[in-house]
């Protein structure tokens, strides 16, 4: 009985900060805009609760990381939060209900009850103050920091976090081993559920573990520290299988974040005082502007007030240990909150060496260990205030908190003509939607797919493949040549697009099967006369490479300056070198110190190419910080095909990315040598400066562009000497962040 009445409360709360929702739980969705982020976790909750009903032991040999977006990839729920833990609780509501839309928004109405409670335990167990309870409960649960991500369900799993805290306090005073495997359970959880919870949550308990034991003097205490090292271990080794395949996904793909992509998602001091806009006191009337849902961070006035009070009293009083634990908690996630513009060393450190951190995209989220080492001290502050005024305090904090969304999504469709007719059709194969999105439009087909669980080539989530852009843009120019051959090879049997296309030709492989108002349904049916026909399509090939001006052994140095904002520095060095046997052309390159501070690389990259200088294999080896990427693509240039792996034999392998190549195609290091073999027009020649010396230089201007433009093109000038050699000497490059120019300076032959 004693948590009905919290239970109340925090219901009524999450009803009011999310109305209407509970009156239109299928027809609405509990986020303020549909496609995007809030698409992407309704269709990974679908894809999770229909494995569980339909193949449950997928989630046992981690089958169900294969999900269906970004074919042919594979592993593909891994490029996000899987929300898993939370799809085998939701699956009974599922299977009742079989819409995924209730279950969405079940899910986030539980969330922010079960963190509110989670929170009140906590401070009723170690503060033991009913009042505090409700003030940290509500902060914890309706605050700035949980609307400001309203579009993110999977940062609302804040519930386990608290938990973690309750049960290092438990171990920290007693003996018992239920606390030791509590704590271990509960901390796994928390990562399980969330990989972003999971580094910040561990962070904070190796922090407020330590200050805890430095606090009552146990930091020496050898059972101590045993019992510590017991539950960190139950942890590990609950985590470890899903941490070892979202290791070999990362590492497979090359994903991971550098410090510049981490500084452009941290907090600023003033995102502090910033709250979202629909927080009704401060951000409907304007008085503290929002400026992102990175950086609406405020926690209430009436927090901070009660929590330096809690500090104070706490420090001088019984709960010097708490106190010190808390501090160091928010001293750890106000410095991590500012990203690597913050305490660079620091940080920088701390993304190098710990494990998973280098997934961090956003570092403002570091600032929930600030609003957690809050509400505990706000407790303390709160404690012996006389509790009728206590009940003032919290209400007023609650005005401060009060939040009403602006405008809730409509839901999507579960049922859609397009869908039904893919689910109940018997031919197997994958869907392309067009146009395929590169970005946010992408994530309407795959809620749709849900429907009929086929594969798709759309994708959008935290990360994509690489190979994602050129095929989709590719195969956005359907029903071209260029588009049918990267079909054809992709093995892609639907196509799905908003309006019928004519066919260019008495017969074609795309055969009409439906029309409905929501889109114009073709299969893909190939004859051997059809793959006869899409093989001999001309295509414009480039001429025959001219006479070779390099031999094997030659090395050119480069320096890499950058130019914006009014400065040119140095920036790093490049190094070009051909190896045998002829002929490996091997690129490496490294930043300078300054630019190692947000983006540091240490990059090889080489190419194997033919007597035609066509590539055969081309390697990459990133180390860019903590992240190492290895990459290798082997060409078939008969089969007019590029396959891609983690290592050429890999590429190689029959379950290798395979993406179709337009004939006598070139990567990039290819491309520059066959260029300079190619017979330059007359009177493109110029002198220049490169290298402190005056040199006789041709100029080339090649054009680079995308089928979508989605951002500024790079504009470029490349100049080569004007002798035998034809050597790059300069490379002035624009590409909107600055103008940066790669100047030799050294060469030999």
């Amino acid at each position: 009985m004693r948590w009905l009445r919290p239970l109340g409360v925090y219901l009524a709360a999450a009803v009011v900060t999310t109305w209407p929702l509970v009156l239109h739980p299928r027809s609405l969705l509990g986020a303020t805009t549909g496609p995007g982020d809030p698409y992407l976790n309704l269709w990974i909750l679908g894809w999770g609760m229909q494995t569980v009903l339909s193949d449950p032991a997928a989630l046992v040999n981690g089958a169900v990381f294969n999900a269906n977006i970004f074919y042919p990839a594979r592993g593909t729920l891994a490029y996000s939060d899987h929300l898993l833990l939370q799809s085998v609780l939701l699956a009974p509501l599922y299977a009742i209900t079989h819409d995924v839309v209730l279950c969405y928004n079940a899910l986030l109405l539980a969330s922010l009850v079960a963190s509110a409670l989670a929170m009140h335990l906590l401070v009723r167990s170690v503060v033991g103050t009913e009042p505090g309870a409700y003030l940290a409960g509500l902060a914890w649960g309706f605050g700035s920091y949980r609307f400001a991500h309203l579009i993110h369900l999977q940062l609302q799993s804040l519930y386990f976090l608290p938990l973690t805290f309750v049960f290092l306090h438990r171990l920290m005073a007693g003996r018992r081993t239920r606390d030791v495997v509590l704590l271990g359970v509960v901390a796994a959880l928390q990562a399980i559920s969330s990989v972003y919870y999971g580094i910040i949550g561990g962070l904070a308990l190796v922090a407020g573990g330590l200050a805890l034991a430095v606090g009552i003097g146990r930091w020496r205490n050898t059972a101590v520290l045993k019992r510590l090292a017991y539950a960190a271990t139950l942890a590990a080794v609950l985590v470890a299988p899903v941490a070892a395949l979202y290791a070999n996904v990362a590492q497979r793909e090359g994903f991971g974040r550098n410090l510049y992509e981490a500084g452009r998602n941290a907090a600023i001091v003033s995102s502090y005082v910033q709250v979202p806009p629909g927080n009704v006191l401060y951000g409907r009337t304007g008085l503290l502007h929002p400026q992102g849902p990175e950086r609406e961070l405020f926690p209430g006035f009436v927090l901070i007030a009660l929590a330096l009070v809690g500090a104070w009293r706490g420090w001088r009083g019984d709960a010097r240990a708490t106190v010190l634990a808390m501090i160091a908690i928010a001293v750890l996630g106000f410095v991590l909150s500012l990203g690597p513009d913050g305490v660079r060393p620091f940080y920088a450190a701390v993304h190098r060496f710990v494990f998973g951190f280098s997934a961090i995209r956003a570092p403002a989220r570091f600032s929930v260990l600030v609003l957690f080492a809050l509400c505990v001290l706000a407790a303390h502050g709160i404690r012996r205030i006389d509790p009728r005024i206590a009940i003032v305090l919290v209400a007023v904090a609650a005005v401060e908190w009060l939040y009403v969304p602006p405008m809730l999504a409509a839901a999507p469709s579960l049922h859609t003509d397009v869908g039904q007719w893919l689910a109940q059709d018997s031919a197997q194969g994958p869907v392309a939607v067009l146009p395929l999105g590169l970005d946010i439009d992408a994530t309407p087909a795959m809620v749709q797919s849900l429907e009929h669980r086929r594969p798709i080539v759309n994708g959008y989530s935290g990360q994509r493949p690489d190979f994602y852009r050129p095929l989709a843009e590719t195969i956005n120019t359907f029903p071209s040549r260029e588009a049918l051959a990267a079909l054809h090879d992709a093995r892609v049997r639907f196509v799905v697009t908003r309006e019928p296309i004519a066919p260019s030709e008495p017969s074609e492989p795309y055969q009409e099967r439906a029309r409905f108002a929501d889109g114009v349904i073709y299969e893909l049916v190939w004859t051997p006369e059809l793959e006869t026909r899409l093989a001999a399509t001309a295509v414009l090939e480039p001429p025959a490479p001219g006479s070779v001006p390099f031999k094997v052994g030659e090395l050119a140095q480069y320096k890499v300056n950058w130019g914006g904002a009014g400065v040119n520095l140095s920036a790093g060095d490049i190094s070009i070198g051909v190896e045998g046997p002829q002929f490996r052309f091997v690129v490496k390159a490294t930043t300078a110190p300054w630019v190692a501070r947000f983006f540091e690389a240490r990059d090889v990259f080489t190419t194997q190419v033919d007597g035609s200088l066509l590539p055969q294999v081309h390697e990459r080896d990133q180390n860019e910080g903590s992240r190492h990427v290895t990459r290798a693509f082997v060409f078939d240039e008969p089969g007019h095909v590029v396959r891609s792996g983690r290592t050429v034999a890999d590429a190689r392998a029959e379950s290798a990315v395979t993406l179709p190549m337009s004939p006598r195609a070139r990567d990039a290091i290819a491309a520059l040598f066959y260029a300079r073999t190619l017979p330059l027009r007359a009177g493109d020649h110029e002198r220049i400066s490169a290298g402190g010396t005056s040199i006789d230089a041709i100029r080339i201007t090649p054009t680079l562009e995308r089928r979508v433009e989605d951002r500024q093109p790079v504009v470029s000038t490349l100049w080569l000497s004007n002798d035998p050699h034809r050597v790059p000497v300069l490379l002035d490059l624009d590409a909107g962040f600055g103008r940066v120019r790669v100047e030799l300076v050294s060469y030999r032959p």
